[in-house]
């Protein structure tokens, strides 16, 4: 009898790495932010003025807290969103890949005494797939990936996927960066993609490295505007989502 969460899995694989991988290398960005722009003029109060594929960089050691709600069924890529969901937080070091990163690297734990392992079964159990893979015995395969990160990044630095994907590498710019989510006093919170990534920076001390902004707070996003109006206010530049509007006024 076939086992339904394997072949749940599978399927999952098939279409990440046939349908949406693909997809999201070709997509129309410049598009969207006409989609954007137009969407902003409507509705101004949703949808955030800077532009919505924004990349910057920071450093890795300043997104400490992580988003604990479940990531919506659709993208909210420059959307401002109001509520509580900035306060419901956990620690990023918290996150059991991070945690099991830390068991192995800095610890020396074999990889399957770690809380990778344990996260890796977890996937697998729930989805049927565990970070492309299907079957516990891939656990090793993927694990070879990450220490194979891990030195590209001590011995090369930290890439972002644009230059990953100039190298030939199959490299999704913009979307696949680290993502993170504008808390309400612009706090940095990790919220999908790169969480080994991330992980692994922190642990070498990367200086800095590309993140992705996917949405803002409200209360963020009335500040930002009302930094336009007085953009050489001390500290501003500090912020990362500020710098675009103290350089297009210096």
């Amino acid at each position: 009898m076939v086992n339904l969460r394997w072949l749940r899995g599978w399927i999952v694989r098939a279409m990440q790495s046939r349908v949406t991988q693909p997809c999201r290398r070709r997509f129309p960005f410049s598009v969207y932010q006409r989609i954007h722009a137009m969407l902003r003029s409507i509705n101004p109060c949703r949808f955030t003025d800077a532009n919505p594929f924004k990349v910057v960089t920071v450093d890795p050691n300043k997104i400490t807290e992580s988003i604990v709600e479940h990531s919506p069924k659709y993208p909210q890529w420059g959307q401002v969103i109001d509520g509580e969901w900035d306060q419901q937080s956990r620690p990023f070091s918290d996150q059991p890949v991070v945690q099991g990163l830390l068991e192995h690297f800095e610890y020396g734990q074999p990889w399957k005494e770690t809380q990778l392992y344990q996260a890796f079964c977890e996937q697998l159990d729930r989805f049927g797939n565990a970070w492309g893979y299907t079957s516990v015995s891939d656990f090793e395969r993927r694990c070879q990936e990450i220490e194979q990160l891990y030195e590209q990044i001590k011995c090369d630095g930290y890439r972002s996927q644009t230059e990953l994907r100039q190298l030939g590498l199959q490299a999704t710019p913009v979307l696949d960066e680290v993502n993170v989510d504008l808390g309400r006093d612009g706090e940095l919170l990790w919220r999908s993609y790169g969480q080994h990534r991330l992980a692994i920076a922190q642990m070498l001390d990367v200086p800095e490295i590309p993140i992705f902004v996917h949405r803002r707070h409200r209360e963020w996003q009335n500040k930002r505007e009302s930094i336009k109006c007085r953009p050489n206010e001390s500290g501003v530049a500090a912020h990362p989502d500020l710098r675009d509007i103290t350089s297009a006024n210096s």
